[in-house]
């Protein structure tokens, strides 16, 4: 066999190799696109929601096991749970022979600081360093190749190790699996809030079986703040937290003062309603907040004396009846003060510490509320919203409407021809098709609409005030763009093209409820598709020709 036979018989066999490879990999993708497809993402999102008021750890650590191994091919788990400064073995999938002794490891300052950079599936190798070379030579013997942590604020509650059969680099592992994170440590906080809670409780009791008396501020604190631990919404916990403030210290007055994320004027809440500052002055916590150090309390007094800039203000407050400032943890991060009544100088500087303290873990419990929230209520593809919200806001949008009288259009678009992309290119084309459609609705939407994705390759758009004209215009508008529009995918040559079909309904000319009206723009979406590609057809009406 002379040297160019030996030659193509080696490049044949590569050629071999590659293609199979290439196969596995194809393989692999199609299976976990299909175990997130046939994941029920409703009843994912109710687990979220369910899970952060409940704080049931087993359950939600249980849950997340479950998810990880029917969702993501996870055939190998191991969480370690953080205890004091050690990473304690706390539960197990798929493995035999386990040591806990050889499984546990130091909490490091090092590695706390290397996990809180980066909450996405990593690699081990990134934990070079931070572990023994004998201990991440452990877990790769056992075949594990992938870590995520689980982080509440800066407290580390634990560290997952996975191994998965399926694909793990795609944007929906990462945000699933971040929020199966944000879930599983919201249930460890308010774990740990009940705990504290129960604490305090059996301190008191102690203390009035023995006539002692109660620590100082613990025992008002622990009898109505504390009892907000489950509150879910930041507009709503406000005015509840400053009339537990104002019980819990035995106070008059009570007024809680915040500068919005972003600026703008500041908000202030006193007994459930708005303080009105002067509008010269507004603007002014954040001057406040540098006059006012270590969170000392001020007297209005003494703030007026050493600020006379702020003597306005301090006069506004003083009408109100209000004497003393303080620095105090705000919503989102942005500064925040209280302002109280304590003429009598009565309230001991240690009570408004331990208020303080409570009240920062309520607006923290509070703010992962509303992410688990958010992230329930968006899809992971494309980062539009869901069904789920699509729904809550669509019975909205036609209560508004039908309060003040008001049209309201709702659209349904639908791709032409994905069932032939993912065939042709695979479900990963397919998915970045969907996910580039979701862009250009985006971009063409109102400020005022709400775009969301109803389900595979179908979006739906709420209009509000809008008329048979504007939905045609849109609808024929957005048609157009899909058509001329080409969309590069990773791994091709060329660009791949591919138009739209769109169905539209109005309130209240086609149904008088939500559910009829998806009904009937559902109906024009169908006639659309019966028409051929590329068609608008608003319900009733014969299909808009294409362009």
């Amino acid at each position: 066999m002379d040297d160019q036979t030996v030659l193509t018989v080696a490049l044949a066999l590569l050629v071999v190799v590659l293609a199979a490879l290439l196969v596995h990999r194809i393989r692999r993708e199609r299976r976990q696109v299909e175990g997130l497809r046939r994941m029920k993402l409703e009843e994912f999102s109710e687990f979220l929601r369910r899970n952060s008021v409940e704080g049931n750890i087993v359950e939600v650590a249980r849950k997340v096991s479950d998810l990880l191994r029917t969702a993501f091919g996870c055939d190998l788990i191991l969480f370690l749970r953080k205890k004091r400064d050690f990473l304690e073995l706390s539960y197990h999938h798929g493995l035999r022979d386990i040591d806990r002794a050889q499984l546990r490891a130091a909490a490091e300052r090092g590695l706390l600081a290397a996990l809180a950079t980066d909450f996405r599936p990593a690699p081990l190798d990134r934990l070079q360093g931070h572990f023994a070379d004998d201990y991440l030579e452990r877990l790769r013997t056992h075949g594990f190749g992938l870590y995520f942590p689980v982080f509440w604020r800066d407290n580390l509650y634990g560290l997952y190790f996975v191994r998965s059969t399926l694909e793990t680099q795609s944007p929906s592992f990462h945000v699933l699996v971040a929020s199966l994170a944000h879930s599983l440590a919201a249930a460890y906080h308010i774990k740990w809030h009940e705990s504290r809670y129960d604490l305090v409780r059996e301190q008191l009791e102690r203390a009035r079986a023995s006539a002692q008396k109660p620590p100082a501020g613990e025992g008002r604190a622990a009898s109505h703040l504390l009892r907000l631990v489950t509150h879910r919404n930041s507009q709503t916990l406000l005015p509840k937290l400053v009339e537990s403030i104002r019980k819990d210290l035995g106070l008059e007055r009570v007024a809680y003062l915040y500068q919005p994320n972003g600026g703008g004027e500041p908000q202030v809440v006193q007994d459930g309603v708005r303080m009105n500052l002067p509008a010269q002055e507004k603007g002014q916590v954040e001057g406040v907040l540098r006059a006012i150090k270590n969170e000392d309390v001020y007297t209005l007094a003494r703030l007026a004396q050493e600020q006379p800039g702020l003597r306005e203000w301090v006069k506004s407050l003083r009408e109100a009846g209000l004497d003393h400032v303080t620095a105090f943890p705000a919503i989102q991060g942005r500064p925040a003060l209280l302002a109280y009544s304590d003429r009598t100088g009565a309230v001991p500087r240690e009570q408004i510490d331990t208020v303080r303290g409570h009240v920062r873990d309520l607006i923290a419990n509070v703010e992962t509320y509303e992410k688990i929230e958010e992230l329930s209520q968006t899809d992971a593809l494309t980062g539009l919203a869901n069904q789920r919200y699509f729904k809550r806001r669509l019975e909205e949008e036609v209560q508004r409407a039908k309060r003040y009288g008001r049209r309201l259009a709702l659209i349904f678009f639908d791709l032409d021809g994905l069932k032939q992309t993912n065939d042709t290119y695979g479900h990963l084309a397919g998915d970045s098709l969907i996910r580039q459609m979701g862009r250009i609705l985006r971009n063409n939407i109102r400020s005022i609409d709400i775009i969301a994705r109803y389900g595979g390759d179908e979006f739906c758009i709420i209009m509000p005030e809008a008329d048979r004209a504007m939905s045609i215009r849109f609808m024929e508008r957005v048609k157009i763009e899909v058509a001329k529009a080409e969309f590069p995918v990773t791994g091709l040559a060329a660009p791949l093209t591919s138009t739209a079909s769109l169905g539209g309904a109005l309130y209240p000319d086609h149904a008088d409820n939500p559910r009829q009206l998806i009904f009937a723009a559902d109906m024009a979406l169908l006639k659309a598709k019966e028409q051929g590609r590329n068609k608008a057809v608003l319900y009733g009406d014969a299909p808009a020709e294409s362009p």
